[in-house]
């Protein structure tokens, strides 16, 4: 029984072992040697060397201006020889060269410090303080100045006048002096933008079909002009659009002048500019004329606060199309607003949907001038979407 026990715990240890090997071969065998590993560069640390070599080799009295003092002349002659390169003659032969950097700064330095006294710059001193700022940031980002070089070719004079030449008509030079603007036609505006005006921005709708009482006057008063004089050219009349669009800068005199001959003298809309004009205004132009305007306090508060249309653009459907497009801009809020009893806007506001809430005695006493002809008295109208 021992000699079998003793046999069978050597087969165990055996077979123990033979599994180990076993597993240590499969282990071996796993394919480990296909990831291949980058070889990295040795990282050599520079600072104790550094250390060592401050501590060895240091010296105190060493500073920057006793390195640099025995090749101060080289810079020198070095900057005075890239400087002679640089040289160029003007037409009264003194010698030109391009300021130092230092020279630049000191000279940008002098010309914001004006500024800041509060005195104005000169032309001349405008441009030459763009042109150091501009080749300042050319340096700093290392882009080179761009090379212009002139011609060789000579340059042939004109003749001279000859003598004995009538004097200029009179009647001409008049007319070359009256000219104070350029027509659209004939500006360089009109060769970037094309043919037809450029169109401002925030545009909500262009109308090509409607025609206006002063439009046709206007054409009238053109056809009329060429008919009398057939023998001159007619000046060119081009067509041009009805464009809505928000309140801008540059209309808010236009409307002034249009609301106080609408209304009352000493309205001003300049504050509609800081209260969301893309969604509280619209303003109906055309070529540079503003010929409508329908305005509200701010998408919050919809009250419509002036709604106008300009004399002699009238029954063309121009307010309508305010109308439309101020409440399209806020489609989930109540509009309400107020009109004198005697207005033939109230059919207007009907066909939208606004109804009278209330009615108010003497709303526009305060307002309206003693000889108006519109009612003191006015209804309080709400279109209610929700």
């Amino acid at each position: 029984m021992s000699s079998e026990s003793s046999l069978d715990s050597d087969y165990a240890e055996t077979q123990k072992t033979r599994r180990l090997r076993k597993r240590a071969r499969r282990a071996k065998s796993e394919p480990i040697i296909e990831e291949e590993e980058e070889e990295r560069p040795a990282e050599f640390p520079l600072q104790p060397l550094l250390s060592a070599l401050r501590r060895n080799y240091s010296n105190e009295d060493d500073c920057f201006d006793q390195l640099v003092e025995p090749l101060l002349n080289d810079f020198k002659h070095a900057r005075l020889a890239q400087e002679r390169v640089n040289e160029e003659m003007d037409d009264d032969g003194r010698v030109l060269r391009p300021l130092r950097r230092a020279e630049a700064t000191a000279r940008i330095r002098d010309l914001e410090a004006i500024v800041r006294d509060g005195e104005v710059l000169s032309t001349p001193q405008i441009i030459l303080l763009r042109k150091l700022k501009v080749q300042r940031q050319r340096n700093a980002a290392g882009i080179d100045p761009p090379s212009i070089v002139a011609a060789n070719e000579s340059v042939t004079p004109l003749p001279p006048v000859p003598a004995g030449l009538p004097p200029p008509n009179p009647e001409v030079l008049n007319a070359l002096y009256a000219i104070k603007t350029t027509p659209f036609s004939s500006s360089l505006l009109s060769r970037i933008h094309g043919t037809r005006e450029h169109l401002p921005h925030n545009v909500l709708a262009v109308d090509w079909d409607t025609r206006t009482p002063w439009m046709d006057l206007m054409q009238d008063i053109h056809d009329h002009y060429s008919f009398a004089h057939p023998e001159r050219e007619p000046p060119v009349r081009r067509a041009a659009p009805i464009t809505y669009s928000t309140l801008q800068a540059s209309q808010v005199s236009q409307i002034n002048d249009l609301l106080e001959r609408s209304f009352w003298e000493g309205i001003d809309i300049s504050d509609s500019l800081e209260y969301t004009p893309e969604r509280s205004t619209v303003v109906a132009q055309y070529k540079k004329i503003v010929v409508g305007v329908a305005i509200i306090p701010s998408p919050i508060e919809t009250y419509i606060t002036y709604l106008a249309v300009k004399s002699g653009w009238d029954k063309a459907q121009i307010a309508r199309n305010m109308l439309f497009h101020l409440i399209t801009l806020n489609p989930t809020r109540d509009f309400t607003l107020h009109v004198s009893t005697n207005n033939s806007a109230m059919l207007l506001y009907n066909q939208f949907g606004f109804k009278a809430e209330e009615f108010v005695a003497g709303f526009y006493a305060d307002y309206l001038h003693p000889n108006s002809r519109a009612s003191e008295n006015a209804f309080k109208l709400r279109l209610r979407r929700i």
